[in-house]
């Protein structure tokens, strides 16, 4: 038994005691003495009631590895400085979430003609950003094969069709539930299939910096609460297991009873949306260590906004998401505004913790990230103060596959977080789900949507996974394979 100065935190005492506890975290008088007494690490830990993400859920190495990043790095590690303290960085769509917010939001605003465009306005509306010779551009009218349609035939039937239920009075900027008889018209069903026929044919035919900023221009005469409003009711409906929650695939088809410059048109889209019980159990889990959890989304700040309010994520810091500028009504405009950050989409997410973030971390990166996909790339393997990564999977093709290789590659090698990072590098975790519930599972593989066979690794990735087997360092993989023109490089920020 020992007597110790009470003047600095718990993490300072165990740093020097080693095995040495003592019995609350901060001590209210400065030059108060305690009793610490040698105790167990096991004990320790559940005297110190360290946070744990607990859910059987959790694939078991990624549940290993995020319980001893929270040991190593929350606020009851030696290292840990509460007036600087870390944070960690989640994208949102099929990471937080199951399926996309955004893309969810899409059917709801069709299905109810929640639109404040007036009709007049709507083919500049659907052109913004677009560039001009890419308005001949032809995508499969026929959910992607089949007969092509240009670009602009869609968005001038998609101009007219608005214009009929325009002046019918059924668009509102609320929405509403649409009669047997509008439903049933040319103008609805052609008007909802060449909209989101135009969603898919742009994000396929043009770069992200396109196609990410387009569908947030449909918010166009929005105020941002109508906009969050909007996305808040659409969530209470597709996020409810017993409304809209169905975990299958839905289909809009453009009738030919009626001549259309595009014709014809059909396309599928993914029905559901959740944030599951392991995800906020991870977040919560962060905050409660100390770690500052944050959302950098490529969807709307107001839809994210929205999400996390109606499916109650825990202790969300802040949402840095795509935003547009307001005209002098506080109304949204069709224009992204770049004087509050870069798109967050690609290179953006790291642009944007750099300018909203970082500066009120002292300028550090994240500590831990969260990711999917291409457009996490960037962030996830840029920063120098990350020590761990979790990757949802969905047997990506691009360079997220790098990232699922590297977090197969040291699975199966037994790297430790702790050994990972001695060596600079960044522990990546992959963890899998089925999409057809909406559920995490114990396994690192995936069933998609519609689909009843599990998915592990595309063949990108097990290439990757060759290449690390063949000696080559992370760093030398991401600079090598990764698609990207212009990247920067693994832990360069």
């Amino acid at each position: 038994m020992k007597k110790v100065k009470s003047s600095k935190k718990l993490c300072i005492v165990r740093s020097i005691l080693g095995t040495v506890v003592a019995v609350s975290l901060f001590y209210p008088a400065v030059n108060a003495e305690v009793t610490v007494m040698a105790a167990s690490p096991t004990v320790i830990e559940q005297q110190l009631q360290v946070p744990a993400i607990q859910s059987s859920n959790w694939e078991p190495e990624v549940k290993t590895t995020v319980n001893n990043f929270l040991k190593m790095y929350g606020k009851y590690s030696p290292t840990y400085n509460q007036n600087n303290p870390p944070y960690a960085t989640f994208d949102f769509d099929n990471t937080t979430s199951i399926m996309d917010v955004e893309e969810q939001l899409i059917i709801w605003q069709l299905d109810h003609l929640a639109f404040a465009i007036p009709p007049e306005k709507m083919e500049e509306v659907l052109k913004t950003g677009i560039p001009a010779e890419k308005l001949t551009m032809t995508y499969g009218a026929n959910n992607g094969d089949g007969r092509p349609a240009t670009i602009q035939a869609a968005i001038n039937d998609a101009v007219n069709d608005y214009k009929v239920l325009y002046e019918q009075g059924v668009v509102t900027t609320t929405g509403s539930e649409q009669t047997d008889a509008v439903k049933g018209s040319f103008a609805y069903q052609d008007f909802t299939a060449k909209m989101r026929w135009l969603y898919d044919a742009i994000s396929e035919t043009m770069d992200n910096s396109v196609s990410y900023p387009w569908v947030t221009y449909w918010y166009t005469g929005m105020t941002p609460q109508q906009v969050f409003d909007l996305a808040y009711t659409c969530d209470s409906y597709y996020g409810d297991s017993s409304k809209g929650q169905t975990w299958t695939k839905g289909k809009y088809t453009s009738p030919d009873t009626e001549a259309s410059q595009a014709g014809s048109v059909t396309v599928s889209y993914n029905q559901g949306i959740t944030v599951t019980p392991e995800v906020r159990e991870l977040y919560q889990a962060l905050a409660e260590d100390g770690i500052d959890p944050w959302i950098v989304s490529a969807s709307h700040v107001d839809v994210v906004r929205a999400a996390v309010k109606y499916f109650a994520i825990p202790d969300v810091k802040g949402v840095v998401g795509m935003t547009n500028k307001l005209d002098d009504q506080g109304k949204y405009i069709n224009i992204y505004d770049y004087d509050a950050h870069a798109q967050t989409q690609g290179v953006g997410k790291s642009l944007s913790i750099e300018k909203v973030i970082a500066p009120q971390y002292q300028g550090q990166g994240p500590i831990f990230c969260a990711m999917d996909s291409q457009g996490d790339f960037n962030f996830c393997t840029e920063f120098a103060n990350t020590k761990a990564v979790l990757i949802m999977n969905r047997r990506r093709k691009d360079d997220a596959a790098l990232c699922a290789a590297i977090a197969e590659y040291q699975k199966e090698h037994h790297i430790t977080l702790q050994q990972a990072n001695d060596n600079g590098d960044v522990r990546y975790v992959l963890q899998g789900r089925n999409e057809t519930v909406g559920l995490l599972w114990p396994d690192n593989q995936t069933i998609f949507l519609g689909k009843t066979d599990k998915v592990f690794l595309s063949d990108r990735a097990k290439q990757a996974i060759a290449e690390l087997d063949s000696g080559m360092s992370i760093a030398q993989l991401l600079k090598k394979d990764t698609s990207l023109k212009d990247y920067q490089g693994y832990k360069t920020r």
